[in-house]
């Protein structure tokens, strides 16, 4: 008998407790689902934007390929105010850096590479654009620049351009250096082991012993 007095009393204690909390609970169950539907949303939200941003950098490709600069300026533009948060604004200013490099336009290259290196938010694409803005500084004449845009990163490919910039600058010694810090890089992907082995001996060195294997 008080064995069951004891579960009635549970019993009582449990529908007394839902009485109390239902709201709660019910609201809870309420926010569950309006944070699911609300995620639901936001990612249907997200992949709507990056289609249209896409095609908006696909329209901007065949404006610059066509030579419209007014149209591909205003998508660009477009891209930058209403899609940031997708790499295609990144992406849009690399292509149009190309553009401006094949019309000799090196100094409205280096500028907006400048804002790639500081406004994206993709790390890989700022590796890119600071090899790239390192290489358009050092065509300009601007040899320091260029060096501090390279920076302390150590790599084969940053070290690769660390020696171009180096050469042109006419400090050949450094080059050679960097060149074979290059080769002798423990992950060498993205260069060209013949064409660097060539630049060093164009420079007048040899690849140290340590680069043939390309390992330290």
């Amino acid at each position: 008998m008080d064995e069951y007095l004891s579960e009635r009393q549970q019993v009582e204690q449990v529908k007394a407790w839902v009485k109390e909390n239902a709201a709660w609970a019910i609201g809870g169950l309420v926010i569950g689902f309006a944070l699911l539907f609300g995620m639901k949303q936001w990612n249907l939200y997200t992949a709507r934007q990056a289609q249209v941003a896409a095609e908006q950098y696909q329209s901007v490709l065949q404006a610059l390929s066509s030579g419209d600069t007014a149209g591909a300026d205003k998508m660009v533009k477009t891209l930058r105010d209403d899609y940031s948060r997708t790499p295609y604004p990144d992406l849009a200013n690399l292509a149009y850096v190309r553009f401006d490099v094949e019309g000799g336009r090196l100094e409205a290259a280096a500028t907006r590479l400048q804002s790639v290196v500081q406004a994206t938010r993709d790390p890989e694409l700022a590796l890119v654009a600071r090899l790239r803005l390192a290489r358009v500084q050092a065509s300009l004449g601007k040899y320091d620049d260029a060096q501090k845009t390279l920076g302390d990163t150590r790599s084969a490919v940053f070290d690769d351009v660390r020696g171009d910039v180096l050469f042109q600058k006419g400090d050949k010694t450094a080059a050679v250096d960097a060149w074979n810090a290059a080769l002798s890089a423990g992950e060498s992907r993205g260069v060209d082991r013949q064409i660097i082995e060539l630049k060093i001996g164009a420079a007048g060195g040899s690849v140290k012993a340590t680069a043939q294997g390309g390992k330290p």
